[in-house]
């Protein structure tokens, strides 16, 4: 009776658990700020190369593709940064030794295996190697969703700058909660069985 107790509440974790999974894997159409790490390949640590880039990164979802767009700090030093696909050079401050690039990610819940160089000459450093950048889409702050935003033809004024479209949580699988549902339910009835069952025993 224990075992299956214990059975039913591991599944029950386990539901919870692949339904949050779904939701930090799926982003609404739009524009996402996400947190995200540089971690060394195959690991939770963090990558030395962590501390060359600008958190949060900039990511827009559009049919199920995301266009992450990040800032690299120390620009002069990182010669080289290609994820699978290669990345684009959006925008370069030489002044601040930054540069923003861009590149499509097709699942943010995996890490993107990404190639780096280091050339630093003033302490002849020359290394080339690969970083796993780690997302945490659970962290989304959207900021805009091209498709949810609505124009009134009516209106004459122009809509005020400031204000940021809303875009809805990423929604879990819809059997996530019946099987939750089932989950607990049986759990409750066998415990009141045990109950009887104790009572029972007793009498």
């Amino acid at each position: 009776m224990k075992k299956m107790l214990m059975l039913i509440m591991l599944v029950s974790i386990f539901v919870v658990n692949l339904g949050l999974t779904q939701a930090s894997a799926q982003l609404a159409d739009g524009t996402h700020s996400i947190k995200y790490q540089v971690n060394k390949p195959e690991s939770n640590a963090a990558s030395i190369a962590n501390d060359y880039f600008v958190k949060p990164a900039n990511v827009t979802a559009k049919n199920g593709t995301a266009t992450v767009q990040i800032t690299l700090k120390n620009s002069a030093w990182i010669t080289k940064f290609q994820p699978p696909g290669g990345a684009t050079v959006v925008s370069e401050d030489k002044a601040a030794d930054t540069r923003t690039v861009k590149f499509t990610v097709k699942d943010l819940s995996k890490p993107v295996i990404t190639s780096m160089k280091i050339d630093i000459d003033d302490i002849n450093y020359h290394h080339e190697y690969s970083v796993a950048l780690v997302f945490d889409a659970a962290s989304t702050a959207s900021s805009a969703a091209s498709t949810s935003q609505t124009t009134s033809k009516e209106s004459k004024e122009p809509a005020a700058s400031n204000v940021e479209s809303q875009v809805p949580n990423p929604q879990t699988s819809d059997a996530t909660p019946y099987l939750l549902m089932v989950a607990l339910v049986g759990s409750a009835f066998l415990l009141y069985r045990k109950k009887l069952q104790t009572k029972s025993e007793g009498q």
